[in-house]
């Protein structure tokens, strides 16, 4: 009986649970967040210097006379 209970646990394919869906099943919180910081951290260093551009055209998109007119401050107490 034991040859038997033997030979079907060797060629079963119970890992324990250790597949590799299991484990990034259970790491997902941790690969997701490196897999953002990474595309962050590439996109940062790929368009760093061309965002201050974008950022210079909407600040004087901003300060135009046009939307100052629209603006209205506050009375002063």
């Amino acid at each position: 009986m034991n040859i038997v209970s033997r030979s079907h646990l060797d060629t079963s394919g119970n890992d324990g649970g250790h597949s590799p869906v299991a484990w990034v099943r259970a790491h997902l919180a941790q690969i997701s967040e490196s897999f953002w910081f990474c595309l962050c951290l590439l996109l940062f260093l790929l368009m760093g210097p061309f965002s201050a551009i974008v950022a210079l055209i909407g600040l004087g998109s901003l300060a135009s006379e046009e939307n100052r007119a629209r603006m209205n401050e506050p009375v002063r107490l």
